[in-house]
């Protein structure tokens, strides 16, 4: 295995002390998968393959944890897994996704549970990942059809007890609806609702991602959103980072109804960056993975603050069609609402 070391960013290095140190990334060495992705655009089957190395000593990129115990967490292209640990800023490149079809899905999110295991989804279908004790293939099981009556592009667990004694799993499709997703499989996506009208015109669709996790013992949700004002214009050049309204979306689950809205609050008026298909949250920064805009706009990590305001933290011109999708565990530290 091929490694890279590199140096902590600097940008980070204030962000306060219940937040980790930051991700040191490096652009040289990853994977390049060729495909759509998150977020309302159609997607395609990627380019296969294992990447030559990886940044960082990342360790065995095992769902057990980063350094001092701390969960990873996990950013992925079409084709490729990732795991990033925030207390030694370094990410690792683990392997391809492999169904043993010999032509394994498109990718398009990631979620994360309590316990670590790592799900990921296609448009059509959540699966099970077993990641290798090292570098190697991450096995996909699967685990829920979602049907193929709207395509979905984002993943996460809210943290238990929010809309069940256990976690739940929360899917987003194209349009910006999010879905219960009932993973014993007896029961079809049930749709909790949208985001609602965008105030320049239209309405709010999902970037790319949601994220859940508790503060304070109180569950909170984070997405990325663009405005739409039809199917094929939104705005994919300034993501709005939006708090989930979790009492709409519970009484949403619990009478079986569709919410007209389940937007809580935007944080500022727009995150400067666009196709923010992949989101974690760690301390107090939520940390967004863009896909890439043809040769024009390389995919990047940005960071964002409690304002809703991004910045670029790194590039990756090997990265060609850019990130895919991100999550971390409902255990995460995260403090950004308060």
């Amino acid at each position: 295995m091929r490694i890279w070391m590199v140096g902590v960013l600097g940008a980070l290095a204030a962000c306060g002390g219940s937040t980790p140190p930051g991700f040191a990334l490096d652009g040289g060495g990853g994977s390049s998968s060729s495909g759509g992705g998150s977020g309302g655009g159609s997607s395609s089957s990627g380019s296969g393959g294992s990447s030559s190395g990886a940044f960082g000593d990342g360790g065995s990129g095992s769902s057990s944890g980063g350094g001092n115990g701390q969960p990873l967490i996990y950013a992925h292209t079409d084709t490729e897994l990732y795991s990033m640990d925030p207390t030694t800023n370094i990410l690792t490149d683990i392997g391809p996704f492999s169904d043993g079809s010999g032509m394994p899905p498109t990718i398009t999110d990631l979620a994360v549970d309590g316990n670590d295991n790592v799900w990921v989804n296609s448009e059509t279908t959540v699966y099970k990942a077993a990641l290798p004790t090292g570098m190697g293939t991450v096995t996909l099981t699967t685990s829920t059809q979602l049907g193929t009556s709207t395509s979905f592009y984002a993943l996460g667990f809210t943290p238990a007890g929010t809309l069940e004694t256990g976690e739940s799993l929360i899917a987003g499709d194209s349009k910006g609806d999010l879905y219960y997703i009932d993973q014993s499989g007896t029961a079809p996506p049930q749709d909790l609702g949208s985001f609602g009208p965008a105030p320049s015109g239209g309405t709010y669709e999902l970037s790319g991602d949601i994220v859940f996790y508790n503060l304070n013992g109180s569950p909170r949700g984070l997405a990325t959103v663009r405005a739409c004002k039809t199917s094929s214009s939104c705005t994919d050049t300034d993501d709005l980072l939006v708090e989930v309204n979790i009492s709409a979306l519970q009484q949403a689950y619990t009478n079986k109804s569709t919410s007209a809205s389940l937007l809580q609050q935007s944080l500022g008026s727009g995150t400067g960056y666009g196709r923010l298909f992949g989101v974690g949250a760690w301390g107090s920064s939520v940390y967004a993975f863009s896909r890439a805009s043809g040769t024009s706009t390389e995919a990047q990590l940005i960071q964002i603050d409690s304002t809703g305001a991004g910045k670029s933290l790194q590039s990756f011109p090997t990265i060609t069609a850019g990130w895919s999708g991100a999550g971390v565990t409902t255990k995460a530290q995260v403090t950004v609402l308060q």
